[in-house]
Formats: structure tokens, sequence, C-alpha cells
């Protein structure tokens, strides 16, 4: 059984984020559940009963800087930090199910992007990994996207330069964190069949799909497990990376 730790799983109240949920859970981790959406106090309650495991909610905007912070602060105040950082958060402007093309995008618009997709995981790194290096020991794995590995034709500019730039950040922290114990990835999902992917309009997710080479949407825990891998003591040697987690999607 793994040594329990801590973990913090940003969107955590669907898709990805509940699969990641529930593997930390089943490996004896207390998992901390934040998202924007109410409704995740119910779902860890829930989760929590069946895994007989330690779920907290915590309901916040990861769109507004002074949220995060307050956030990192009640982490930090109540648990002392946390072990396993799980940056995957994040949004995808649609128009009538399609993307949202480059003179389409307001500034609004990109800086909603950034704040929840780029920033948010920014601060969240900022301010829980000095903890993490003070222990000797953490994992953060941050959340990208196939968009950023290749040319995703339905994606909007802002949503991918924003999953670029998480690439940037897990380099270099992983550069500036590597001789702490603490390790620092990043998972570029493919087609992930999440709330997000559901907005897409048929005709979009049909023309996703024939890029891909198993000629399907993954499941979300799909993904998650390769997180589990990336928060485990298994990967200690494995920073700085990032992973495609996309069917064969890049070999094309």
């Amino acid at each position: 059984m793994p040594t329990p730790r801590t973990a913090l799983i940003t969107g955590a109240a669907s898709g990805i984020g509940l699969a990641t949920s529930e593997l930390l859970l089943k490996d004896g981790h207390k998992v901390i559940m934040a998202d924007r959406n109410a409704e995740v106090s119910a779902i860890a309650a829930a989760l929590a009963e069946r895994s007989r495991g330690q779920a907290v909610a915590m309901v916040v905007d990861l769109g507004q800087e002074a949220n995060v912070l307050q956030l990192c602060s009640d982490i930090l105040r109540q648990f002392g930090g946390v072990d396993i950082l799980v940056n995957n958060a994040g949004i995808h402007p649609k128009k009538n199910g399609n993307k949202v093309y480059l003179e389409e995008t307001t500034s609004e618009i990109w800086a909603t992007v950034m704040a929840i997709n780029l920033t948010a995981p920014f601060l969240l790194c900022r301010e829980l990994m000095p903890a993490m290096k003070a222990r000797g020991w953490g994992r953060v794995i941050n959340l990208s996207s196939n968009s950023a590995r290749t040319v995703v034709p339905p994606t909007g500019v802002a949503y991918v330069a924003s999953k670029h730039g998480i690439i940037g950040l897990t380099h270099m922290t992983a550069y500036e964190y590597a001789t702490h114990g603490v390790t620092v990835n990043a998972v570029a999902p493919g087609p992930i069949l999440t709330g997000l992917s559901a907005q897409s309009s048929a005709a979009n997710r049909e023309m996703i799909t024939k890029l891909v080479p198993m000629g399907r949407y993954g499941d979300p825990m799909e993904l998650a497990v390769m997180i589990q891998f990336l928060a485990s003591d298994a990967a200690s040697f494995i920073t700085g990376a990032v992973f495609d987690v996309n069917g064969g999607s890049v070999i094309i």
C-alpha cells in the first residue's frame, strides 16, 4: 500500500478530476477536491463513503487570483500543505458548440482562459510547492492537452496557448525543484469523454474521432491511471516530462 499523502485535485467534481480522486482515495491518500461547482461537496461525501477514505471538498472559482490564494492559505493552515498537486481544472470556450477563432477571441475570453488554465496552476505551484520542498517529497501533475503537442483543428487559440504555457510551467518548475525530492510532470490528454468535450458540436466530435488512430474518445479513468502513477513513489526519477494519453493521435 502506498504511503498515505495529502492530494489537491482541481476540477474534481467530474471527468478526469473525479476519476483521479477515486484512484488516489483507493491508494489511501487524503484528497482535497476543489471545484467551482458547489455540488463537489456532495460528490466528495459520497465518494468518501464509498471508498471509506478521506475526501474534503472546497468550492472555489480558480478564475479569481484572490480565491486561489485563499484556497492555498486554507490548505496550508488546515493541512500544512499538500504532497500531491493535480492541476486539472480548465475551460475551453465554445461558440454554438464550435471553436472560437482568433478574430472572435475577445480580450475578456483570452484573460478568462488564461486565468483558469494557466495562472491558477502557476499560483498553486508557487504557494504550495515550497512546503513540498521543505518536506523533501512532492508530486505535481499538470494537465496540458493534445492540442499543445499537435494541431487539433477544432480547438481555439486561447485554449491552445494556455496549454502550451502549462508545458513551459512544467519544464521550469521541474528544473527548479529537481534536487528537492519534488517531481513535476504534465499529461497531455487527447479526446476524453468529459463535460468539456460534450460542449463540442457533433460534427467536431466526429472530426476529432477521425484524428485518433484508435477511433474513439478515451475514458477519464484511462487518463487518471497515468496521473496516479506520476503521483506515486514509483515515478521518483521522472520529472519535466509530458505524457501523451491520446489513442495515438500524435502518430499521424
